[in-house]
């Protein structure tokens, strides 16, 4: 095991042991207390039982305890004193710190047993996490190569090969660097080592995979960023990097706060080292390789638990852990760019099960849009088709799929005109949201009309929506609303209560148990409805699709 590794499992036990097991096993004291002693903790720092001497922990400093060290306790089993400083400073009196602590036994606050330290029991309490199954670096690694390779894993790339699996999907235009004299680039190196992360930034976005009908959908949550390298005292190499969550469960928002914290302390810790030593050979991309895990565990440790907490502690401040719908990412920057009549028009594609296609320049726009139609456009029913949010554009051709596809091109839409891709694709409809005015829709005679009377009802209630929404954006579950009780109102409803199944044959009038006829329930539920004829038509369309068909399935059973 590496350095980095020691320190991080001497961290674990110690959260684990010290707090959980001695405070609130041995001592019994109130969770409340607990609580404060854990957020005055930043550090661990290793002493001889013997000493008081005042610390000085410094953030560059080398791991506490070496391999040799922790082989000799794993060997004699000798107990080692592990202790928290103050949150105020790095320095402090080990003395006064005791004195504050009265109320710990000196037993538990100066010894633990240190026993069968292994990466087996690493591993173990990383199975237990089920916040995130892993985060991780891609980018363009020592080789002359320009295809991604995995810089970083926190769980020490055992998900290598899916990871490179989706590269191409969080890079679509490759990795090409771009090396340029080293005297011509100190103006685009300031820039970037003095770049703002923001979760609001065209960066931001999110790729959904799904391997298998029985799999969880997985959610990769990254930000892509340039950075460079120095190759030589001449030359230096600029290229794409990203940083991912990967996830199977719905947190975007907190997600995208943890990156910006990481990525904002990596800045932070490169800035102060350049101010120090003036070489900017030490402050390149090898600094962040070296420093970010151990950024990302003093962060991640307190999610692998075996007991995942309500909230985490980032720079004093708590973040909370919830699964919001209502998120604060992506969608609100979608819905300064949507009208009434644009939402409409993608819900009525959706509702037909047509192939869509997002094009923006921004990967946050055209993937907000497909986790839109994912998540929420459709409920209750739910899209059950691929959704690919960032298409490669040489991948295109996977529109002419017999499957309907919901996807994501990070391009221009005139690109698309010029090539004449729309053309060859006319059954997928293209919205090109980078139109200044309002959205621009390609392929639109493949949407169906919606009557009057139906387009009248959801423009009604859409455009008062809209006012709110457009002066706060995060208000935009409001208008998806709107679509839910549509469905409530006008289909669900009207869903026969018993469920009508096929019959094995003609001359049999007992009914297969097994085999719901489809047909006759979109028929009856169509009769109850009591539409207008105008209105049949897409009712009839989307009670034919894989959509209702699998609603009807959980419906009944």
């Amino acid at each position: 095991m590496d350095h980095l590794s020691q320190r991080q499992l001497l961290q674990l036990l110690y959260e684990k042991d010290c707090y959980i097991q001695a405070l609130e096993q041995q001592l019994e004291f109130s969770r409340q207390e607990v609580s404060i002693l854990k957020s005055q903790k930043q550090s661990i720092i290793i002493q001889n039982l013997s000493s008081d001497e005042d610390c000085n922990l410094d953030e560059n400093s080398e791991p506490a305890i070496s391999d040799s060290r922790v082989e000799q306790f794993q060997s004699s089993g000798k107990k080692i004193k592990l202790k928290a400083p103050l949150q105020e400073s790095n320095n402090f009196n080990v003395s006064q710190f005791r004195q504050s602590t009265q109320y710990l036994k000196q037993k538990v606050l100066d010894s633990f047993d240190i026993q069968n330290v292994t990466t087996d029991n690493l591993k173990l309490l990383r199975n237990n996490d089920q916040l995130f199954d892993d985060l991780f670096i891609l980018g363009l690694g020592l080789e002359l190569s320009n295809d991604p390779q995995v810089i970083y894993s926190y769980n020490q790339v055992k998900n290598q090969q899916y990871i490179l699996q989706i590269s191409k999907f969080i890079f679509p235009d490759g990795c090409k660097p771009k090396v340029i004299p080293l005297s011509f680039s100190l103006e685009d190196i300031n820039l970037m080592m003095n770049q703002n992360y923001s979760i609001d930034s065209s960066n931001c976005f999110v790729i959904l995979t799904k391997q298998t009908e029985q799999q969880q959908l997985k959610y990769h949550i990254c930000y892509r960023y340039t950075d460079f390298t120095i190759i030589n005292p001449e030359s230096v190499r600029f290229s794409k990097r990203a940083i991912c969550f990967s996830t199977s469960r719905y947190l975007i928002d907190f997600y995208q706060q943890i990156l910006i914290v990481i990525l904002s302390q990596l800045k932070c810790m490169r800035t102060n080292l350049y101010l120090r030593t003036k070489n900017i050979t030490q402050a390149d991309t090898n600094f962040f390789d070296k420093n970010i895990a151990q950024i990302s565990f003093r962060i991640l440790s307190q999610l692998t638990q075996k007991n995942p907490p309500n909230f985490i502690t980032i720079n004093n401040q708590e973040l909370k852990i919830c699964e919001n719908d209502n998120i604060l990412w992506g969608i609100p920057q979608l819905f300064k760019k949507l009208n009434s009549q644009s939402l409409i028009k993608i819900f009525v594609s959706c509702l037909i099960e047509k192939s869509i296609v997002f094009v923006s320049k921004s990967p946050q726009l055209s993937t907000a849009a497909c986790l839109l139609c994912q998540k929420y456009l459709l409920k209750p029913f739910a899209w059950i088709h691929p959704i690919i949010s960032n298409l490669p554009l040489e991948n295109i051709v996977y529109l002419g799929s017999p499957v309907p596809i919901i996807a994501g091109l990070e391009c221009n839409f005139s690109t698309l005109q010029s090539q004449g891709l729309i053309d060859k694709f006319q059954n997928t409809i293209f919205i090109n949201l980078d139109s200044k005015l309002q959205i621009q829709f390609g392929n639109t005679d493949a949407i169906p009309l919606l009557s009057a009377e139906l387009m009248t009802y959801l423009l009604g209630r859409l455009d008062s929506y809209f006012q709110i929404v457009q002066s706060n954006h995060s208000n935009y579950s409001q208008c998806l609303q709107i679509f839910n009780q549509l469905f409530h109102a006008r289909v669900i409803r009207n869903i026969p209560i018993e469920p009508i199944r096929q019959h094995t044959n003609s001359s049999s009038k007992k009914p297969n148990k097994s085999i719901l006829d489809y047909e006759k329930i979109a028929a009856k539920t169509l009769q109850n409805m009591g539409t207008i004829n105008a209105d049949k038509v897409i009712w009839k369309q989307f009670f034919q699709t894989q959509i209702f068909i699998q609603f009807i399935d959980q419906y009944y059973h």
